[in-house]
């Protein structure tokens, strides 16, 4: 029995790959178009279609349910939502230490202003 191998292409390189290998690629490859074409979907109807709110609502819905079914999704959405919640105490503290700076700035300035006030004065 003689192998079948077959060409692919990846990112402009060609290979060939055993048969299933190659199908294997092509339902990987599809699969990620069919993601790709969700994805553009979701975009165009939140972006750009004239949906009614409840019209979307259900779209919108129906997206997260689909995307829910991806492996781990669950666990991926727990860990973004870890990351903005730190992200959004990172941003809080950095705009607290700006104030205290330009707080602080004001401070000297005044206190340099009021040096040269008095050094005029005597």
């Amino acid at each position: 029995m003689v192998k079948k191998k077959e060409k692919i292409n990846i990112m402009g390189t060609k290979y060939k790959v055993d048969e299933p290998v190659a199908k294997t690629m092509k339902a990987l490859s599809d699969a990620l178009h069919a993601h790709e074409v969700a994805l553009l979907t979701w975009a165009h109807k939140t972006y750009y279609s004239d949906l009614k709110k409840a019209d979307l609502k259900i779209f919108n819905r129906s997206f997260y349910d689909y995307c829910m079914k991806i492996p781990n999704a669950h666990d991926v959405l727990t860990r973004m939502k870890e990351l903005d919640a730190k992200y959004a105490e990172d941003m809080k503290v950095q705009k607290e230490e700006e104030k205290k700076k330009e707080k602080d700035t004001k401070k000297i300035k005044s206190k340099n202003k009021k040096e040269k006030v008095k050094g005029a004065k005597e």
